[in-house]
């Protein structure tokens, strides 16, 4: 749980800091350490130990033994090549071409300026009309530039930028890959048991999706961190529930209940919770289930459920407030996300409402056993799921017009491999059975939760159907949920066959046939995507050198200068990244050609931008224009065109159907030109 709660303090302090324009090294960081220091051992001695939770069976069956040290260092074992591996093949995504870049550009910027929106430096071009200054996630609002996405990873990024710049920040990503590893071997180790832990960790280590967004700084891998350690608050809260001892009103017990282990845990699995919405836009659709079972504990009177509520509402709070006021236009421009996702939290919070007040009418708690027709109905529901899923590309045809969303089981068997799928729907089934049945109700949040989280990601995976991007939907919550069930369905079989016994062997050979069932199970789990890696992304690095290139570029600038950027793609791509890593004022030239059937930025007028030069030299200010040729320089006349960088590198592919192999060669040229002295 140490991630988690280690990143938990550092949002909550320090989003009030960028709000107010007070994000700098010193605030940020007192606030944070003072928090964490008084929250993290405050919450850690109330969680339990995962000691004695399970044996080698599943947990909470059978006789529990101490959990041996071996299980502890090979999980760090696991997480720590983990985190080496990727930080020997990270990649120095900082030009803006996918949302790894834009991450990286917008925390250099809070982590230089403290403050957004970014100012335009419109005087820096004598106010001239025919410019623009947005670029690729950067929008121009009214006087203003406002970055792309929710805040919560640029926020983090920032500590990196602060210790040593672009060089070092581009290593967060590897670093918060092997914390999530490490979170997601703590959640097998309350579900399954702890010594199946390390194998959890291993066969999420080795996908695709998991080392693809821990070599670039996307925001899933923080999300991943949040969710899953919300998750095993929960499964701890319940766990600390003293029943009677814990279901005193919060207006006469608080002070009990502020101390109660299970009330602690409680509000702090809602803050992680809730403020996935700080971090990622998604976050709340992976969490819409929390909503009724809060309501489930309040019906049976669960008093644990005022912190979580309150918890929930906090950190959601914060998500809210940057979407409004931080970053608003990235919300308008994902409407079609944005709205459904929130009319079914308000649809769910209002169901939930009726639905409870309804059933505290006839005194019911929803503790009557389940009959036999829905314990059948819940057996077979992952079954039916699955065979919809398979036959639906062959319903649905249009696969470009949905942007490919009839393939999302494709994507999973990709990424995950048939063995971990079949072993997925077949534990879904067990556990639903048991859940339903009453016999594993430390299981019935997460059966319901990643039940959802896969289910919404099939219907409709809501990203650029680009593979390998497209994958990173996976991770925060699908890849999770698929290997913890598989591992689980690995732990119940290894149970079962505690049932062969041979005869006439030696004591050494007799845990032979459960050893058999286990390496044969993790090797279904975890070959077929490490198998699907190595012949594919394991050993290939992407957009290696661009920090570089815009080093050249920064170094090329004489003092006092404006960049002018005549190209409309560079401008996309370049224009946020010269501004925020160079510290100089650029924009682009108007690329908007009335009644041309051109692409923007091809056919601009010399004179248009010789208009803009005159306006940079009124102001008092060197131009500079830029381009990823010569030859558009040359148009311009009186003025010495320069050659300023070439640089060869390679990105991420953009294959729409089958495990990505191979990346792609991409080289980036920028020349200069400046007006004759």
């Amino acid at each position: 749980m140490l991630p988690a709660l280690v990143f938990l303090p550092f949002l909550l302090t320090s989003f009030p800091l960028l709000l107010l324009g007070w994000f700098k090294p010193v605030p940020v960081i007192v606030l944070w350490l003072a928090l964490t220091a008084a929250a993290v051992p405050y919450v850690w001695r109330r969680i339990p130990s995962v000691t004695g939770a399970a044996d080698w069976r599943t947990a909470g069956e059978g006789r529990a033994t101490p959990t041996p040290r071996w299980v502890l260092w090979t999980l760090l074992a696991v997480a720590v090549a983990f985190g080496v591996f990727q930080a020997a093949y990270h990649s120095q995504f900082v030009v803006v071409q996918l949302d790894a870049a834009s991450y990286m550009q917008f925390g250099n910027w809070i982590a230089h300026h403290g403050s957004l929106p970014i100012p335009q430096d419109s005087a820096a071009f004598g106010n001239a009309p025919g410019v623009v200054y947005s670029g690729a996630a950067f929008y121009q609002v009214g006087h203003s530039i406002v970055p792309q996405f929710m805040a919560g990873l640029p926020m983090l990024l920032s500590l990196g930028f602060w210790a040593g710049g672009f060089r070092l920040a581009v290593f967060a990503a590897p670093v918060l890959g092997a914390l999530g590893i490490f979170t997601f071997g703590g959640l097998v180790a309350r579900l399954v048991g702890p010594r199946w832990a390390p194998l959890g960790a291993l066969a999420i280590a080795v996908t695709i999706p998991e080392q693809y967004v821990s070599r670039n700084t996307y925001s899933e891998t923080l999300a991943q961190i949040l969710f899953i350690g919300a998750l095993s608050l929960w499964i701890d809260m319940q766990r600390t529930d003293r029943g009677a001892a814990d279901a005193g009103p919060w207006r006469t017990s608080w002070r009990t209940n502020t101390r109660s282990a299970s009330h602690v845990l409680a509000g702090v699995a809602g803050l992680l919770f809730g403020i996935t919405l700080l971090v990622r836009i998604d976050g709340p659709a992976d969490i819409l289930f929390v909503i009724p079972f809060c309501g489930l504990l309040w019906l049976r009177r669960q008093r644990q459920v005022v912190p979580l509520i309150a918890g929930l509402i906090v950190g959601t709070l914060y998500g809210v407030i940057d979407g409004l006021f931080l970053t608003r236009p990235y919300l308008e421009t994902n409407k079609t996300s944005v709205v459904p996702e929130a009319g079914a939290v308000i649809l769910m919070i209002i169901g939930t409402i009726v639905a409870v007040w309804w059933l505290r009418r006839r005194g019911s708690e929803l503790r009557a056993p389940a009959g036999p027709r829905l314990i059948l109905a819940v057996t077979a529901l992952p079954f039916i799921v699955v065979v919809i899923f398979v036959i639906r590309p062959y319903v649905e045809r249009n696969w470009q017009a949905l942007q490919d969303a009839p393939l999302s089981l494709h994507w999973l068997y990709w990424y995950v491999g048939g063995p971990a799928l079949a072993f997925a729907v077949i534990a879904f089934a067990l556990l639903g059975r048991r859940c339903i049945k009453g016999e594993a109700p430390v299981w019935v949040f997460p059966v319901v939760t990643f039940g959802w989280t896969i289910t919404e990601f099939l219907l409709r995976p809501a990203i650029t159907p680009h593979q390998p991007y497209a994958s990173r939907r996976l991770v925060p919550a699908v890849l999770p949920g698929l290997i913890l069930l598989a591992i689980w369905l690995t732990a119940w079989l290894a149970r079962k066959a505690r049932a062969v016994h041979l005869v006439d062997v030696p004591p050494y050979l007799r845990r032979t046939p459960r050893a058999f069932v286990i390496v044969c199970c993790a090797a279904a789990i975890a070959l077929p995507p490490l198998v699907g890696n190595l012949e594919g992304l394991a050993f290939k690095r992407t957009y290696v050198g661009e920090i570089a290139a815009i080093d050249k570029i920064c170094q090329s600038l004489p003092p006092n200068s404006s960049v002018l950027i005549d190209d409309f793609m560079m401008m996309y791509q370049w224009g946020q990244p010269i501004r925020g890593m160079c510290g100089v004022p650029v924009a682009g030239v108007q690329t908007i050609v009335p009644n041309a059937n051109t692409a923007p930025g091809d056919n601009i007028a010399p004179a248009t931008v010789l208009a803009d030069v005159r306006a940079i030299e009124k102001a008092g200010r060197h131009p500079v224009v830029l381009a990823p040729t010569d030859v558009v320089l040359n148009e311009l006349g009186n003025g010495v065109v320069k050659f300023v960088m070439a640089q060869d590198t390679s990105i991420d592919g953009h294959l729409t159907f089958g495990t990505p192999r191979d990346t792609i060669p991409q080289r980036y040229t920028v020349y200069s030109w400046e007006p004759a002295k």
